[in-house]
């Protein structure tokens, strides 16, 4: 039994829809992906910066500010690394 001509269109039509949702559907989701990777990236990159910052921060203290294994000691006198002790205690939080 031969299908009708309308049937035919519908058919086809259906098809072309698919394809054309299809294609748009996966470059949304590529799109997606693409920006998700870009920001993790770009996250990734701040937290290294942040890190380094510290560890300049660290070495350019006097001997006197640093204890044996390297991490700041406050100076409650003059307030000097205060900033720099409470950044290192969130940190280690």
């Amino acid at each position: 039994m031969a299908a009708s001509p309308a049937v035919n269109v519908l058919r086809w039509g259906a098809l072309a829809f698919g394809l054309v949702y299809g294609f748009t559907h996966n470059a949304a989701l590529q799109r997606s992906a693409e920006e998700k990777r870009v920001n993790e990236q770009y996250s990734h990159r701040e937290s290294l910066i942040a890190k380094a910052k510290a560890a300049y921060a660290q070495s350019k203290l006097p001997a006197s500010q640093k204890s044996a294994d390297g991490k700041i000691v406050p100076d409650w006198e003059n307030g000097s690394n205060l900033d720099a002790y409470f950044k290192q205690l969130e940190a280690e939080a």
